[in-house]
């Protein structure tokens, strides 16, 4: 990220080389940085008094000097060779005959996009032409082959936005063990402002404010020369980049000049070339940096179609194959064929909607560029010493459409909030600005480094987005994402899930007894790579397949322990339930030999708020909540498989399996089907000549229904609850189609990229701070009025699962399309949208409707109705629709269609409604529900039809009439209600682990004893 120091850290780097005879050679994007940097390292030799050859070469030079520069050069006669990286470019066959030692290449983006730039950096590090090819042919074929390098020199790269693409950038993870990071937005120390205005005499009266150290930027030159005009024209002396860099950025460093001017551009040289950490104070950008795209079908550029048709594609099934070919098209076939698929007024009508909020003007889409507005802003707030310097973005912007935009980006990349002019506290803020840059008196900087250890790759890739991740590097087996911050030295890194689990061999089932105390016998857990069979035995092969090619956690377990001798302090911030704790309790007693500065944290959201919250509340790990995931392991396995065992037995089969919750589950699966068989009946469906549908039972041959009478109000309707995880689970499941499996991975997924609270929780809490994301939102589409903050429940350690931002699923649509957001599928955006529309619903005022209760009569019968006939107050409902039917008058009504049929009264299981059915028993868990289900299914025991209704087939029904007979004290839903009970208690410290192990030992006995 901008201001960590990368580029002074490569100066020194080059000079500790020179003072030991070896070569190095800084590449730099701008001319401007090469002619900073070798001022700053001729200053750095001066001042230390040394003997350094630095040569330089950029395209302003004399004929004379280039001449001495290419001499000296291809001699080698140097110790620090500084240049651009088009004279990379220019210069490939010179610079991979001469080898490096010690290669830093500053800003890698324009080095990447040219694949020739690799292989010539890879060549001046002293890596041959052979083994870059041998490394290339291993990417491609995916092989697992081994080559010598040989001796080489050391590469440093370093960028602020460096997006790889292709095959050639994996050379570096192949070669020389790192890969170049992806978009790091990080360590920011920045107070953003807006200014609602135009007028360039609120610019003046701010700079009379701040004095000093201004960057001034505009979009255009024209009106940077504008502005320049009017701000020397008030007595301000002004830089003019446009006129003569070298000399503006001189002036503006020796503070003869108090303002330095120009373009903003993501590739500009005020932008990306300006690295002055004491003199640049203040950015202030005259309108936000946007991009603009032509809405119109046959100018409108790839974003815009892939982003219309993706929402087409919601309701129309005919674009579904274009949506699959848009980015392999050229965009002239493509604008073609889209108008084949689509007419001119769909095309305007879902312009219209998906870019609502956005400002459309002269028939072209503006989009904040929010990486540049980032970047530029970031020059003010850089590494100074071990400081991170204080800096004031302000931003003159009067279209309330494209600031949003901005804001909303700017919050998902940094989670910086923006203050109204009139808001600032200037005496405060000012006095920031000028301490953060005093010199510091300390000869030396205390810098202290932290090891984060989480569970998920993914989890760990979205928390480094927070430090801003400098590097990835690969350590025996682990990746570890690499962060300097102002705070220190962050390491990111996973476990990949637990890393040890009970063995299934000595004891009872692996568990030892000692002195009448249960001690349960835990061993790494292994991996087959080739099967992907999983075991905890102490075996170098697979028992089932027989590879060697074993992935064992020791050896994560071993790497962390080498890194945890690196750092100052550890953090393991695993998932805040149960088996998050268990896997905290299992790498802290690892490490804690060699660092016993570890501490736990709980992340209830993935994002910087939960992350500093995380770190308020540092605990040790709560012994009481292990204890209890180890009896709740334990009593899986003893019951587990001494009830299967028994099956296995009696149903000759080793593939089947048994456990106290599923069997009990499996038990209301089959009763159900017996149920449901028993019920079925007849019934009419009536529809009425005002639309209305009305079922009633048995087979009804009126011709004309009566309205006897009609009782009319109005009412309150209060909206529902947000989610827990029985109830998404459900919702998700029913309304597409979805697996709760699948379900239960779609919010891991999003939880883990930081969209959403922890999503295996039973409680409908919110937050303070979820509620004021409910306001924020409705404040920003102009419905401040429906707000209506609710709790929803006690204050306690879990949330319900709601958004961790203001962002709605077309926000989220538009981020991926960005590029700004990765990873996220349709079915992730058909979650996130359920739960956010339940969640705002939850934060909005009650919906005001006018009821009616209907009395009629069908066939002599009176049947009772209830519904809403108008709604006469909005609330929720703009989230949640209700039904409006038409209302009824007294009068008789015909009867228009009549349809016949048979009904069952009980209904099948599905997978939404077993898992209600947990819920409501207390069966099971919110992190075991899905899992309870997966095993039913994977043990063959149900299988879903064709309206996806869950059926048990012979062997479920055989297995649980044999379970029933023979263990049914073992499985019946009392016993596994008292589990959860049990379980709790142990939890809460109220029961003695000891105890539980005991009485489970106990039925593990009567149920061996069962003939």
């Amino acid at each position: 990220p901008t201001g960590v120091g990368k580029t002074t850290f490569g100066m020194v780097t080059s000079l500790w080389f020179s003072f030991h005879a070896k070569r190095s050679a800084m590449i730099l994007p701008t001319l401007t940085l090469v002619l900073q940097i070798r001022e700053r390292l001729e200053g750095m030799v001066k001042r230390i008094d040394g003997d350094v050859d630095i040569i330089h070469y950029h395209a302003g030079m004399k004929e004379k000097e280039k001449k001495e520069f290419f001499e000296k050069l291809e001699r080698g006669d140097f110790h620090i060779a500084i240049f651009s990286t088009q004279f990379l470019s220019k210069n490939r066959e010179i610079l991979s005959k001469l080898k490096f030692d010690f290669v830093f290449v500053d800003d890698v983006d324009a080095v990447l996009k040219s694949s020739k730039n690799i292989d010539t950096i890879l060549m001046m590090l002293g890596i041959e032409k052979e083994a870059i090819e041998k490394a290339l042919m291993k990417l491609r074929k995916k092989r697992e082959e081994e080559f010598e390098i040989g001796e080489h020199g050391i590469l440093v790269v370093s960028s602020a936005t460096a997006r790889p693409k292709g095959i050639r950038p994996l050379l570096f993870r192949e070669l020389l063990g790192f890969d170049v990071g992806t978009l790091v937005v990080g360590v920011r120390n920045i107070t953003n402002l807006r200014v609602k205005s135009e007028d360039t005499d609120d610019l003046l009266d701010l700079l009379e404010k701040l004095k000093d150290g201004i960057v001034l930027l505009a979009r255009d030159e024209k009106t940077i020369k504008w502005l320049s005009e009017i701000v020397e024209g008030a007595g301000f002396p002004v830089g003019k980049s446009w006129e003569n860099l070298e000399k503006a950025l001189e002036d503006f460093s020796e503070g003869k000049v108090s303002i330095i001017a120009g373009v903003y551009s993501y590739y500009g040289k005020l932008v990306r070339g300006l690295d002055l950490p004491k003199r640049v104070k203040f950015v202030i950008f005259w309108g936000t940096p946007v991009f603009e795209y032509f809405i119109d079908m046959e100018k409108a550029p790839r974003f815009v179609i892939r982003r219309v048709l993706f929402e087409v594609s919601k309701k129309n099934t005919k674009v579904k194959k274009l949506l699959q070919i848009v980015d392999r098209s050229d965009i002239e076939t493509l604008r073609n064929r889209l108008k084949v698929v689509l007419t001119e007024d769909e095309w305007e009508e879902t312009i219209k909607r998906i870019f609502a909020r956005y400002r459309i003007k002269e028939r072209k889409l503006l989009l904040p560029d929010v990486l540049t507005y980032i970047q530029a802003s970031g020059r003010s707030s850089r590494l100074l010493g071990s400081k991170l310097t204080k800096g004031v973005s302000i931003l003159f912007e009067t279209d309330d459409a494209v600031f949003e935009s901005l804001r909303e980006r700017l919050d998902w990349l940094t989670e910086e909030e923006w203050i109204d002019l009139e808001d600032a506290d200037w005496e405060t803020l000012l006095k920031e600005v000028e301490e953060s840059r005093k010199e510091e008196k300390k000869e030396f900087m205390d810098v202290k480094s932290t090891l984060l250890i989480v569970e998920s790759p993914t989890k760990a890739e979205t928390i480094s987005r927070f430090f801003g991740r400098s590097s990835t590097r690969r350590y025996k087996g682990i990746l570890v994402h690499e962060s300097i911050t102002g705070d220190g030295i962050f390491l990111l890194t996973a476990t990949r899930g637990h890393v040890y689990d009970l063995v299934t061999e000595g004891g009872i089932y692996g568990v030892e007894v000692e002195n009448g105390k249960f001690v349960p016998v835990y061993e790494t857990i292994r991996r087959c790579r080739k099967c992907g069979y999983q075991f905890s035995q102490d075996l170098d092969t697979c028992p089932k397949c027989g590879s060697k090619d074993i992935d064992n956690k020791l050896d994560v377990l071993k790497s962390l322990r080498e890194i945890a001798l690196e750092v100052d302090e550890i953090l393991v911030a695993t998932d805040p339930d149960v088996e998050g704790e268990k896997i905290s309790w299992d790498v802290t007693q690892y490490l804690i030999p060699v660092n016993n500065n570890t501490r736990r944290i709980e992340m209830h959201e993935i994002t910087r708020y939960g992350f500093r919250e995380g770190i308020a509340s540092k605990r040790d790990v709560d012994s009481n909540l292990v204890k209890s995931q180890i009896v709740r392991r334990v009593q899986d396995r003893w019951i587990g498989f001494e009830l299967s065992k028994k099956i296995q037995k009696a149903f000759n089969s080793l593939n089947l399996s048994a456990g106290r919750v599923q069997s009990t589950v499996l038990g209301w699966i089959v009763k159900r089907e017996e149920e449901y068989k028993k019920s079925e009946k007849t019934f009419t469906k009536l529809t009425l000549e005002n639309g209305y549908q009305l079922e009633v039972e048995e087979s009804k041959k009126s011709e004309i229904v009566k309205v006897l009478n009609i009782e009319e109000g109005v009412e309150k309707i209060s909206p529902p609850p947000p989610f827990t995880t029985d109830t998404i689970l459900s919702e998700a499941s029913k309304k597409f189609r979805l697996g709760v499996n699948e379900v239960m991975k779609i919010l891991q997924d999003l939880f883990e990229k930081g969209f959403i609270t922890y999503h295996r929780t039973d409680s409908t809490r919110i937050s303070t701070a979820g509620q004021m994301i409910a306001k924020s939102y409705l404040e920003s589409r102009g419905k401040r009025e429906i707000f209506k903050g609710r709790n929803w429940g006690e204050e306690g350690a879990h949330e319900a699962i709601r958004p961790v931002r203001a962002l709605d699923v077309t926000d989220i649509e538009n981020l991926v399309e960005e590029k700004l957001a990765e990873g996220i599928s349709k079915n992730h955006l058909n979650v996130y949208s359920l739960i956010f529309n339940r969640f705002m619903a939850s934060q909005s005022k009650e919906v005001v409707v006018k009821k009616q209760k209907v009395s009629l009569e069908v066939d002599g019968d009176i049947v009772e109705i209830e519904i809403v006939s108008e709604i006469v107050g909005d609330g929720w409902n703009l989230f949640l629709p209700i039904k409006v039917f038409k209302a009824f008058e007294k009068k008789n009504y015909r009867v228009v269609e009549r349809k016949i049929y048979k009904k069952h009264t009980i209904p099948l299981y599905t997978q939404a409604t077993i898992i209600e059915e947990m819920k409501r028993k207390g069966i099971g868990r919110p992190s075991t529900y899905s899992k309870i289900v997966e095993t039913l299914f994977a043990r063959g025991y149900i299988v879903e039809d064709s309206y996806r209704r869950i059926r048990p087939t012979q062997l479920g029904k055989r297995v649980s009439l044999f379970l029933k007979k023979r263990y049914n004290r073992f499985v019946t839903e009392e016993t596994t209600r008292k589990l959860e009970k049990l379980m709790d208690e142990i939890e809460n410290g109220e029961k003695d682990h000891q105890e539980a192990l005991k009485g489970f030992f106990e039925e593990l006995k009567n149920i061996m004893e069962e003939v």
